[in-house]
This record gives C-alpha cells, sequence and structure tokens, in this order.
C-alpha cells in the first residue's frame, strides 16, 4: 500500500528556512556591526613630528599621512621579555596586511633598547618600522602620548613610555586610543585600526 500523504511543499522545508535566515543574517551583519562597531573617537591631536628612522621607513608626521598606525615603546634595555613583546606586537601584521598599507605599526625605540631588538630590526619592513634615538629625541612626542593617555584614563594614569601600551593614531595624526599589549589588547586595538582604514577618522 502506497503512503498517499502529500508532500510538504519546498518552502516549508525547516533547512531551507534555516538557510535562508542565515543567508539574511550574514547579509544584514556588516550593516549592523557598521552601525554599532565603531573606532574610538579623537583623544588628543598630534603636533607634527619626526624621529630617526632606525629600519622599515620613515616615521613622521608626513611619512605617515593617511595611514593608520598603532605604535609601542621601548626604551630598554630590552631584555627578553621586551623582546617577547615586540614579536607579539608585530604579528599585528598579519591582521592589516590586506588594507594595502593603509595600517602601520611603529616601534619607538630608545638607544639602550637598539642592541636588544637588532634582530627584529633587520626584518623590518614598511609594514612595521622602527624610529627612535636619544631620550631627547623622544620625549616631544612621548610626552603627546603621555597627554593622551592622562586623557584615556581616570586619574591616576599610567607612564606611557614604561606601560608598554599600544596607541592608535588616525589618518589626521590624531591619538584615538590606547590598549594593554596583551592578547586582549592587542586583538582589539587591530579591529580599531582596520574601522579607521575601512572607513576613515570621520565616518
Amino acid at each position: 500500500m502506497s503512503d498517499s500523504t502529500p508532500p510538504k511543499p519546498f518552502w516549508k522545508n525547516p533547512y531551507l528556512i534555516g538557510f535562508l535566515i542565515g543567508a539574511a543574517f550574514l547579509t544584514v551583519m556588516p550593516f549592523i556591526q557598521r552601525r554599532f562597531l565603531k573606532a574610538p573617537p579623537p583623544l588628543r591631536q598630534l603636533t607634527a613630528w619626526e624621529l630617526p628612522s632606525l629600519a622599515g621607513g620613515p616615521v613622521s608626521t608626513a611619512a605617515l599621512k593617511g595611514k593608520v598606525v598603532l605604535a609601542t615603546t621601548e626604551l630598554g634595555p630590552c631584555d627578553p621579555a621586551c623582546l617577547e613583546r615586540q614579536k607579539n606586537f608585530g604579528t599585528a601584521v598579519r591582521h592589516v596586511d590586506d588594507l594595502d598599507g593603509g595600517v602601520v605599526l611603529v616601534s619607538f625605540v630608545g638607544d639602550e633598547a637598539k642592541a636588544g631588538l637588532t634582530g627584529l630590526m633587520q626584518t623590518a619592513t614598511p609594514a612595521w618600522r622602527f624610529a627612535g634615538g636619544s631620550q631627547a629625541q623622544l620625549d616631544p612626542l612621548l610626552g603627546q602620548l603621555q597627554l593622551g593617555l592622562d586623557q584615556f584614563l581616570e586619574p591616576p594614569s599610567a607612564n606611557f613610555a614604561k606601560a608598554h601600551v599600544i596607541v592608535l593614531i588616525d589618518q589626521n595624526d590624531a591619538v584615538r586610543g590606547y590598549w594593554m599589549d596583551d592578547g586582549a589588547g592587542r586583538g582589539n586595538s587591530i579591529n580599531a585600526a582596520r574601522l579607521l582604514a575601512k572607513h576613515g577618522p570621520n565616518p
């Protein structure tokens, strides 16, 4: 005896319904993310600055104009922990290499840190540059970044140069935020940098 139950219409198939809902969700998700995920607003506009390049290319307001910068500082001496921090910081290059140079990493290096970072500097590229010099050369920029950190944190603030935080600077040379140099901080700073690179400093 044959089954006389008529087949369900294809549009009542739960797998098809699930597929259509998923496709619709994936279609609108970028617009939802764009609405609610934004890079932090500007904290402080930097005055024009320039530092001697140690490797990778020029490092200055003019050289980095139109690029998003993720930067960190090592004044030294650079011990194994310092070297490991910088290696971890440099992994961000892999997460922004699809942006055609829109995001650049910069390590500000004090004279005492140069020796410990020589190996990394030899592998520098325009995507990850090293700059620095004497304390007198670094102080004007580090002072501005310290003022930005003071605005970013509720008192008492931290010492920017010694805290090894990651700072985000936008295409207009404005400080946009600071993150701890740990896994979560690196991830969040990269996400913010990507948003700026994709949508500009004034979305």
